[in-house]
């Protein structure tokens, strides 16, 4: 399968797409690459610093199934990224999946791509008397909506993001085995045993490392 691409910018939400990141990478091997606009430290929203791994103009699309914009509070420095938003904008003629979770949408609609696609998102109601760009007649209240290629989600929803994104890459036909959210577990949910062949991998593993 072909690579995930992962957009980085200051003040990213780590956790809104650690769920979908670490389930591509450990449990279907894909490679992820992490990119930003220059090749600067990018700070996460809970102060982690991140080098990126390519900028965005060594980006070449056609070695990417997928695009994974994280959401941010504080979305003012990213909207004047005028790179990032001609990235975006060219996007819209590709052949890619577009992930896009909580404010990271209003990147989206900056870039056009929103103009005939639903979508929703952890975004303030004000937004869209405030941004000209924002189509506030495509907005659905969902957790989780995908319409054509584009996945969006609120915040909150990011297991159920994660879900999406790979039933959308077509890699499982249940995620269930990945997730486990649930309001209550019982007592074998919380136990776990591996298999004698799994546990001689992980041993292997370990003894490799000594």
């Amino acid at each position: 399968m072909k690579k995930v691409l992962c957009i980085l910018y200051p003040n990213f939400s780590l956790y809104e797409i650690s769920s979908l990141t670490s389930t591509l990478a450990l449990s279907f091997d894909i490679t992820i690459d992490y990119v930003a606009s220059d090749h600067s430290m990018v700070v996460s929203e809970d102060g982690l610093p991140c080098l990126p791994t390519k900028t965005l103009d060594q980006v070449r699309i056609e070695e990417y199934s997928c695009v994974i914009l994280p959401g941010m509070v504080n979305i003012g420095p990213v909207l004047q990224d005028e790179k990032l938003a001609s990235f975006l904008r060219e996007l819209g003629e590709q052949d890619i999946l577009i992930t896009a979770i909580s404010s990271a949408p209003i990147l989206l609609a900056k870039a056009g791509l929103l103009n005939d696609t639903e979508f929703t998102g952890g975004i303030w109601q004000n937004f869209f008397d405030y941004f000209e760009f924002l189509p506030r007649e495509n907005f659905k209240a969902k957790a989780v909506l995908q319409d054509k290629n584009i996945i969006t989600a609120i915040g909150f929803a990011h297991q159920e993001f994660a879900r999406k994104v790979i039933l959308g890459l077509g890699l499982a036909e249940n995620t269930d085995n990945y997730f486990k959210e649930q309001n209550e577990y019982s007592e074998e949910d919380l136990i776990f045993t591996l298999s004698d062949k799994e546990f001689d991998e992980v041993k292997q593993s370990i003894e490799n490392t000594l």
